[in-house]
């Protein structure tokens, strides 16, 4: 489990390497506090509800810009177990703000069980959908992190509610950190760097719309009418076909 003194070293090394994630817009790797980010849009639209959450643990606090600018709701925290993650979700749920999909990564502190994966099915309801998320060992960085095949048997038995997003399999061919090419991963292999946080937000918005999709549909509701433009062009389309039959009409002068 990772401890509090372990990311607080973590952060030290940081910024004596002058990689400070508090100069990129990144949040301290720290225990307790909660931080949060807002979706820069609605992968779903105005019109279906709110935008998904993503509830995690460290994992995901220096991802928070990235998976905001792929339409997540973000709430993380440093240390939370898997129970804590699903309380989040519980309080969303009786303050009736629950987004119809609910994606959690947090069982690399603690672990997590049958029971919990049941007691997260409860809370968001038959309606919803949960997506877990696989993780690498929190104490060593090695993959996978324990009860990983917990996770893997929950979406085997429930496969049309969970859906299982295997990050550590995306990411072990990265799973290395700088200076190394093509490194995804802070010192302890365990948080992604700034690259890796990108990858990680890009991995998990598989399961949302297309931006484009979303933003087509906007536009057919509202923003620039399109029936103009359609007018203009079989307009300029017809002009030279009309010109050429009105000049076929013209009568000949006489010789």
């Amino acid at each position: 489990m990772r401890s509090k003194p372990g990311l607080i070293c973590l952060w030290l090394v940081l910024l004596c390497l002058g990689a400070s994630p508090a100069a990129a817009g990144r949040v301290p790797l720290t225990c307790g506090k909660q931080h949060t980010g807002q979706a820069r849009f609605n992968p779903y639209g105005s019109n279906d509800g709110p935008p998904p959450i993503a509830i995690g643990d460290s994992t995901m606090l220096f991802p928070i810009p990235d998976l905001t600018k792929v339409g997540f709701d973000v709430n993380a925290r440093g240390c939370r177990g898997f129970k804590q993650a699903v309380w989040i979700a519980r309080d969303m749920r009786n303050r009736g703000v629950l987004p119809r999909l609910v994606l959690i990564n947090s069982y690399g502190n603690g672990g997590v069980n049958e029971g919990l994966i049941k007691f997260a099915l409860k809370v968001i309801g038959p309606k919803r959908t949960l997506a877990l998320v696989t993780s690498y060992n929190a104490d060593t960085g090695a993959p996978p992190a324990p009860d990983t095949d917990v996770i893997e048997q929950a979406a085997r038995d429930h496969p049309r509610q969970i859906k299982l997003l295997d990050w550590v399999r995306y990411s072990l061919p990265h799973h290395r950190t700088d200076p190394a090419p093509g490194a995804w991963f802070l010192p302890d292999l365990y948080h992604p760097n700034l690259a890796g946080s990108a990858a990680y937000a890009h991995f998990l918005s598989q399961l949302l719309p297309a931006r484009s999709q979303t933003a087509s549909a906007k536009s057919s509701g509202g923003g620039t009418p399109w029936w103009p433009f359609v007018l203009g062009a079989a307009f300029l389309g017809a002009l030279p076909a009309a010109l050429l039959y009105r000049r076929r009409l013209r009568p000949r002068p006489p010789r």
